[in-house]
């Protein structure tokens, strides 16, 4: 402990590793920004490609539905393609950041990724949006599926199956109407649907993940904002777009660093200008 501390110091006092450290993080900066550019562009392509076939007649409900299919249509041939070993030949992309892009390109998370491509695309819409992690087989995460608010309620979205419920009144059904009446909405169940995923239970962020840290944040936000609400908060959602999370990391990094290197310079300069200015002094008094 005490010889990284003073490594840190080291470093920290050293002008030439500031400086090299600088260059570095606005390197990575550079590369997060191209890389967020990119996947923003692919998203805003599927938007504008759902837009063409909308009319004054849709709402919020028949957009996110299209936006399922679109979805679904765009995956369903990539996950014949690639399988769940695909992404561990594409590097850190795939595995380190695992961008939203690698699941548009590739569907190698299975349902995670149909979940994942749909919330993004819903989130270029602007309307709130959930990934759900289904109790199915005993433990969560056997299935995940995606939750959109639309001005009335959560309505769910399984974009593995392009389905989605109706209820009696011909509105679009939420998770907790398909709990309460399987028995009903079964029916509306596509042939090859795997009937284990019965809407038994659901959760919207796995706080237990990482121990000692997620279960702090879960108490700390449960005190301001309430349980209920933390419950139905999903993490994985605002993380989805990983390049621009990186981006805003390294650059709250980078700004430290800047200010840190440019006091250092400062320091440096001012003790030169001092020496200088003393050994001048010096000589005239000889």
């Amino acid at each position: 402990m005490k010889f990284s501390v003073t490594l840190i110091r080291t470093v920290a006092r050293n002008l030439y590793v500031l400086v090299f450290l600088n260059g570095f993080l606005l390197a990575a900066l550079l590369c997060f920004k191209i890389q967020a550019s990119y996947e923003n562009g692919l998203f805003a392509s599927i938007k504008s490609n759902i837009n063409d076939h909308l009319d004054i007649n849709d709402n919020a409900d028949s957009i996110v539905v299209k936006s399922m299919n679109v979805c679904y249509y765009l995956m369903k041939p990539r996950a014949v393609t690639f399988n769940n070993d695909a992404a561990a030949a594409m590097g850190p992309e795939a595995g380190l950041f695992r961008s939203t892009a690698v699941d548009l390109m590739t569907a190698s998370g299975a349902c995670g990724s149909y979940s994942q491509v749909l919330a993004r695309i819903i989130d270029t819409y602007h309307y709130p949006v959930r990934i759900a992690q289904m109790k199915a087989y005993g433990y969560f995460g056997a299935h995940n599926i995606v939750e959109v608010y639309t001005g009335k309620t959560w309505v769910v979205l399984d974009p593995t199956f392009n389905l989605r419920f109706i209820r009696p009144d011909g509105q679009l059904a939420s998770f907790a109407d398909v709990h309460g009446d399987w028995a009903y909405y079964s029916k509306q169940l596509p042939a090859e649907y795997d009937l284990n995923y019965r809407y038994e239970d659901v959760r919207y962020t796995n706080w237990t993940k990482v121990p000692v840290i997620l279960p702090a944040i879960r108490k700390i936000l449960s005190i301001f904002l309430g349980a209920a609400r933390v419950d139905g908060f999903s993490l994985r959602a605002h993380f989805m777009n990983t390049y621009t999370v990186c981006f805003n990391i390294f650059l709250i990094l980078e700004i430290g660093l800047m200010l840190a290197t440019i006091k250092r310079m400062v320091k440096r300069t001012s003790w030169s200008f001092s020496r200088y200015f003393d050994v001048g002094l010096g000589q005239n008094k000889i």
